[in-house]
């Protein structure tokens, strides 16, 4: 009798009845009668989250000691917008709603900054994205952080569970029923295949520019490490609070099936446009997030520059008629802000 048997391919579904990749194994152990599930991309998930994580503490030690200067400030920022605009621009607007057209060029360099952000895939991310969008803020939602239970205890744990608990559960997978358009696409293909590769390129290319600006190793470690491991880090805070906070607080000047709000805060820490997330549930297919006065989304700032050299087309943006209709319906309803 063998001590341990091993299946490949056992729950090959979620909850909701949606298909999942990959599956997971199942560990059996006979003589203790023990059985072991092991989800690869959970345990991928964690060790990405544990290398991100050590390296934005590396980072604050470093920086202690030796001292941030303005241009690590700065590089740290500008990096942090360009991977943004892969985030917001490439994975959320151009994959997962198909907001606006690009060529194959476009759409691997935004999917290239994109996948720099270390938030995964393409395929991993718009599956979950576009599942969240199916389910939000009900049974089935990868990352509400709505708590079905009453008590202060209950809330935090939903809140943690909605931010990044998520990210190291069995919910983080690829939901290939969501997908299927996207697994035709050569650039997502080319993209995700050579990920990690986007991954390396986002530290390292920061790194390098440090260590010529400093000319020297220290500074090619500053760079790693301030615009590469730290700017990973308060990106995954940034894109985290979109599904936590802004489901919970700021407001809401359009009627949506769930809680989806618009956080200056949230905004504020995306750089792109991603707090304005109750005009995005409104209108989802839309290119532009910012669809009242003062609201701002640098974004699409980008997006229209981009469509001005023709390296972008036919943005999808709501109309003003719609756009006051929706209001109005907000008004009718007695939606409050928060």
């Amino acid at each position: 009798m063998s001590f341990w048997k091993l299946r490949y391919g056992v729950e090959l579904t979620d909850r909701e009845g949606n298909r999942r990749w990959p599956p997971l194994f199942l560990v059996t152990m006979p003589v203790i009668g023990k059985r072991l599930r092991i989800d690869t991309m959970q345990v991928a998930s964690i060790f990405n989250l544990v290398l991100v994580t050590s390296g934005a503490l590396a980072a604050i030690i470093w920086f202690t000691t030796k001292g941030m200067t303005f241009f690590d400030v700065t590089l740290l920022l500008i990096t942090q917008f360009l991977v943004g605009l892969g985030i917001t621009l490439g994975y959320h607007r151009l994959f997962c709603h198909k907001a606006f057209l690009a060529g194959r060029g476009v759409s691997i360099i935004l999917g290239a900054l994109g996948a720099a952000s270390m938030q995964g895939k393409i395929m991993t991310w718009v599956s979950v994205h576009r599942k969240h969008h199916h389910h939000s803020d009900e049974a089935g939602d990868p990352h509400s952080p709505k708590s079905t239970r009453e008590g202060l205890i209950a809330g935090l744990r939903a809140f943690l569970g909605g931010h990044m608990g998520w990210t190291v559960s069995g919910r983080l997978c690829n939901y290939t029923d969501y997908i299927r358009d996207l697994r035709k696409d050569e650039a997502i293909v080319f993209v995700d295949r050579y990920y990690w590769l986007w991954v390396l390129m986002g530290w390292l290319i920061p790194g390098l520019v440090t260590a010529a600006w400093y000319q020297s190793w220290s500074g090619f470690l500053s760079g790693i490490l301030g615009a590469g491991a730290l700017r990973a880090f308060l990106q995954m805070q940034a894109t985290w609070a979109v599904n936590s906070l802004a489901h919970l607080w700021g407001s809401r000047p359009f009627v949506t099936k769930d809680d989806s709000c618009n956080n200056a805060l949230v905004n504020a820490m995306t750089l792109v446009g991603e707090g304005l997330h109750n005009n995005h549930h409104a209108f989802q297919w839309s290119a532009k997030f910012s669809l009242h006065k003062g609201e701002i989304d640098p974004g699409y700032l980008v997006l229209r520059a981009l469509a001005h050299f023709g390296l972008v087309w036919d943005l999808k943006i709501p109309g003003q008629e719609l756009i006051e209709a929706r209001r109005e319906a907000a008004n009718n309803a007695g939606v409050a802000a928060r």
